[in-house]
């Protein structure tokens, strides 16, 4: 999954009618939840949880690549995937950090998707063959104004059953 491809959700699409605001969201066969922030809007998108700030512009997206066996490119490869797509690519800066004691990479950047200047803060996780991305994508100047939300979404990931 790339940032290109929840360009959708800063364009504002339709919602979506399963994904209920401000709720926990477990996606059955992926084996994990997230829990919207109140205040973002569920989308239709090529994610599996797709939301929308309309007030500030903002997107908040989880999604879940399991393709059966544990990829073995290390954690900083594998975020940086999300770049794919994405012109003057800039980092801020990256760390390692564990969520739901899972391993994982927080990433945050600034670069231009068609044209137009966002900022990105992304958490890339690796649990039971799986790459979990947790992402926020805004316009520049409204990034901070969707910081706290963007944690909490990232501290609701939670693993559930064991994935087929």
């Amino acid at each position: 999954m790339t940032i290109a491809t929840v360009a959708g959700v800063l364009a504002g699409c339709a919602a979506g009618p399963t994904r209920p605001e401000g709720g926990a969201v477990a996606l059955t066969g992926k084996g994990y939840r997230v829990v919207a922030p109140p205040g973002w809007v569920p989308v239709e998108g090529k994610a599996d949880v797709a939301l929308r700030h309309p007030a500030h512009q903002a997107g908040l997206m989880a999604h879940a690549t399991c393709e059966g066996k544990a990829p073995r490119r290390t954690l900083p490869v594998l975020a940086r995937h999300l770049r794919f797509g994405l012109r003057d690519v800039r980092d801020l800066d990256e760390a390692a950090v564990q969520v739901a004691g899972q391993p994982g990479v927080r990433s945050r950047f600034t670069a231009r998707l068609d044209g137009v200047p966002v900022a990105v803060g992304a958490v890339t996780l690796q649990a039971r063959g799986c790459v979990y991305d947790l992402v926020v994508v805004a316009p520049p100047d409204q990034l901070a104004a969707v910081a706290e939300d963007f944690e909490r979404f990232a501290a609701s990931f939670a693993l559930t059953e064991s994935r087929p």
